[in-house]
């Protein structure tokens, strides 16, 4: 049997367009620290598609990302992505953690999962040089998936945005624009989507990671991020053992932020240095039809987080 050194994985969770990606790049500033942005989309459509890698190139040309899957797949059958990016369908699913608590979902293909996650991990690892590795895949049912695997060491961050920040964001219509890190032209999404699904990530973020130890998971909202990331990245760096002090003092004394070798994620990880700040348009630009709207969908929820 295969064993693997332990590895520390900071996983980042939550509902999109909350800050994940920046927060992934600038907990990546640490040396010891590697942010590798959305790994779950790497067997699902970055490598398939030659997506950019934040270095500026196509993954497949990035001289850390294809080295890392050469590493694991040396040895293993051509359809390994395929065959794995099945099993992530399986198990990072919103019913992955029903099968797994209901053993339904088979013994076998799990270790397989395991195994073949492990060893994704562990070529991270050896080829970026960190054994702390940041996931900011978002999705809570692929952290609850990791926390079953022996040989990763998961802490998980709850990265909460206001609901109604997140709605304005989605109202936006992008076209595409592939070197610019857009894959696909992103269509305006409605306020009532958004805030449903919002609350039911977030909710579900909440309820999975009871099952974890108080001292592998936290709750951080973007805004106190942005307004004092001195102050969050020395709650983050108590959890993790790690010192972030300089880390997050650089970051409030305005010192930009420089991406690395984040896949997927935000477009600004296709930005050589970004400023650390909130963006609060929505206040005065989306429109109070619309906030009143997702606050009478989710206004008990933006209070238990903080929002007015």
């Amino acid at each position: 049997m295969t064993t693997y050194k332990k590895l520390r994985v900071i996983y980042i969770a939550g509902y999109g367009r909350s800050g994940s990606t920046i927060l992934d790049i600038a907990l990546g500033q640490h040396p010891a620290i590697f942010g590798a942005g959305e790994i779950k989309a790497l067997t699902r459509h970055v490598w398939e598609r030659n997506e950019y890698c934040a270095c500026g190139k196509p993954i497949q040309d990035c001289s850390l990302w294809s080295a890392i899957v050469q590493q694991w797949l040396n040895g293993q059958e051509p359809s390994l992505i395929e065959y794995y990016s099945s099993l992530q369908r399986k198990f990072e699913s919103n019913a992955g953690p029903i099968r797994l608590l209901s053993g339904k979902a088979g013994r076998r293909l799990f270790c397989d999962y395991a195994h073949h996650t492990m060893r994704l991990f562990d070529a991270i690892a050896s080829v970026s040089g960190n054994t702390t590795i940041i996931d900011s895949s978002k999705i809570p049912w692929r952290a609850f998936a990791l926390s079953r695997i022996k040989g990763i060491d998961l802490y998980v961050i709850h990265l909460v945005r206001d609901g109604r920040a997140v709605a304005w964001s989605l109202l936006q219509r992008y076209s595409r624009d592939v070197p610019a890190g857009l894959q696909k032209d992103i269509q305006p999404k409605s306020t009532v989507r958004t805030a449903l699904r919002w609350g039911f990530v977030n909710v579900a973020t909440e309820l999975l990671c009871r099952r974890f130890e108080p001292d592998r998971f936290l709750r951080m909202c973007y805004e106190d991020f942005t307004a004092d990331p001195e102050v969050a990245f020395q709650r983050v760096g108590r959890s993790l053992g790690i010192d972030l002090g300089h880390t997050g003092a650089a970051l409030k004394h305005g010192e930009p932020v420089r991406p690395g070798h984040q896949m997927a994620g935000n477009r600004v990880r296709m930005t050589p240095e970004l400023d650390l700040e909130e963006d609060n348009s929505w206040q005065t630009q989306m429109p109070a039809r619309k906030q009143e709207a997702f606050g009478w969908l989710c206004g008990w929820l933006l209070r238990r987080y903080g929002y007015s």
